[in-house]
């Protein structure tokens, strides 16, 4: 243990996984984007700009402070570093004369495999500033991604991020007055991280609940389905698509992405759709993939049915602040039949996204008998996470939906710093889900998503990837016109 940077505490059963999962090379950055908007004066292009907003970050969340040693052992544990240098954490890019998400995708594609030094903590900011434009000469925009590693935060951690950052943006100075809190290198606050989350006393794990998948496996079929067992969280059978088996080349293995953008009158369209049949956005989301998977599959017999995996935030169950930074994540899985093309959802559609919707609300209440919990019951969670490359995925797609950003500013703040869209991303997975939609948004404004996967993990020629997942976000956009 290096005595000069403090212990903070050991990793708990999921930060584990997430840390064993990084040392392999699975997986990388997680990154929460947003396209800021920010009055006179603010000049986007420097690096000085944004120090004040960072060191306020920094101040708030102490993971933001932390590092991970021992991340090859199943005894990781985290460390405080002393100092920080900003500007090692801050990327400037050249500015771009169209603030579309084709500049932004290059902006996530290319950091997303990124790997983090082991010497600083794992996060960095890059900004991609735009042009002003003629219709707002004296305003300044920009796009600035938060990317970090899943070892010490879950998705909703990178909203908190942004929240803080636009706070701080409001009330720092401009490059003609700086503050004098704008220098590049913090003291980090002697700080405890909060306390690992997924432990026996938090997460309690019913006897049912842990000998359930045990008993399912050794009993038949319709037996277990008649006690209410499953073999497993996930729902997979012989006909379920999961893609292509685990697949990892440390030489060949990376992401592919694809942005798309759905405007703000079709969302609230879906929202208002979505709450006539007693359902929210993310379950009617999932059968919207669902539906756009089987236009794709409709002509294999073999292929009879998908299942989805939704992460859930548990920080409300937990009685933990919603700007909490960590991990406080578990996950629901669902499954959805392969149906011939039609124009609109089914009542068998509708009433399988209230029937989800009310199973991510009670799975989200609640902190007993969730699949996270498990994890503490591996005798090795870095060898589980190593035999996963040649398995068998336990799901088909992944939705995860970070939430509606909503900015409870006063009009006066808004007017000197905004966020106007929010973009999500997590790296292709190499041994997970063979497809990620990434879902992020501003109240009353677009929804972004992004689909991620790792080339060759849908089970079809590597260049044909692109059209497959254009298709998908075809039929995704054909559907929201129709709500």
């Amino acid at each position: 243990m290096d005595e000069k940077k403090p212990f903070l505490r050991f990793a708990s059963p999921n930060e584990r996984r997430t840390i064993s999962r990084e040392n392999l090379g699975y997986y990388h950055a997680v990154i929460v984007g947003a396209v800021y908007g920010f009055a006179s004066g603010v000049n986007v292009k420097s690096p000085q700009s944004y120090f004040s907003p960072i060191r306020r970050c920094i101040e708030e969340h102490p993971f933001l402070s932390a590092l991970v040693a021992d991340r090859h052992t199943d005894k990781a544990f985290y460390q405080r570093i002393r100092t920080i240098n900003i500007e090692e954490h801050i990327t400037i890019l050249d500015p771009v004369s169209e603030d579309s998400w084709d500049a932004a995708q290059y902006v996530l594609r290319s950091n997303l495999d990124c790997p983090f030094s082991h010497d600083v903590p794992p996060w960095r900011v890059v900004v991609l500033p735009f042009v002003s434009s003629l219709s707002q000469p004296s305003s300044s925009r920009c796009f600035v991604a938060f990317a970090y590693s899943h070892t010490i935060l879950d998705g909703p951690s990178g909203v908190a991020f942004h929240r803080t950052f636009l706070s701080a943006m409001r009330t720092s100075g401009t490059d003609d007055n700086v503050s004098p809190n704008s220098s590049r290198i913090i003291t980090t606050p002697d700080r405890p991280l909060p306390p690992p989350f997924d432990t026996p006393e938090k997460l309690c794990i019913s006897w049912g609940f842990l000998l359930g998948p045990l008993i399912a496996a050794l009993l038949p079929t319709f037996l277990a389905n008649w006690l209410g067992l499953k073999a497993q969280a996930s729902t997979i059978d012989t006909g379920t698509w999961t893609g292509s088996p685990g697949f990892f080349d440390p030489t060949t293995s990376h992401s592919k992405i694809i942005v798309r953008e759905i405007e703000a009158p079709l969302i609230e369209n879906a929202v208002r759709a979505a709450r006539t049949h007693g359902a929210k956005l993310t379950a009617t989301m999932d059968q919207v993939v669902a539906r756009a998977l089987s236009k794709q599959f409709s002509s294999d017999p073999k292929i009879t049915n998908f299942v989805s995996g939704t992460p859930i935030n548990l920080r409300q169950a937990a009685g933990v602040a919603a700007n909490e930074m960590g991990e406080f994540a578990s996950g629901v899985f669902s499954a959805h039949p392969c149906i011939g093309p039609s124009t609109s959802l089914s009542d068998d559609e509708w009433n399988a996204a209230r029937s989800h919707t009310e199973k991510l609300a009670d799975a989200s209440s609640r902190l007993w008998d969730q699949p996270i919990g498990l994890l503490r019951y591996l005798p090795s969670i870095r060898k589980w996470m190593a035999a996963k490359p040649g398995q068998q995925r336990d799901s088909s797609f992944e939705l995860s939906n970070v939430g509606a950003f909503h900015d409870e500013g006063e009009d006066s703040d808004k007017a000197k710093a905004r966020i106007e869209q929010m973009v999500f991303a997590q790296p292709g997975m190499v041994v997970g889900s063979p497809i990620c939609v990434n879902v992020a948004s501003v109240k009353g404004g677009s929804l972004v998503y992004t689909v991620t996967w790792a080339n060759g993990a849908l089970g079809i020629p590597e260049a044909d990837e692109e059209r497959f997942i254009g298709a998908l976000c075809d039929s995704i956009r054909d559907d929201f016109e129709r709500f």
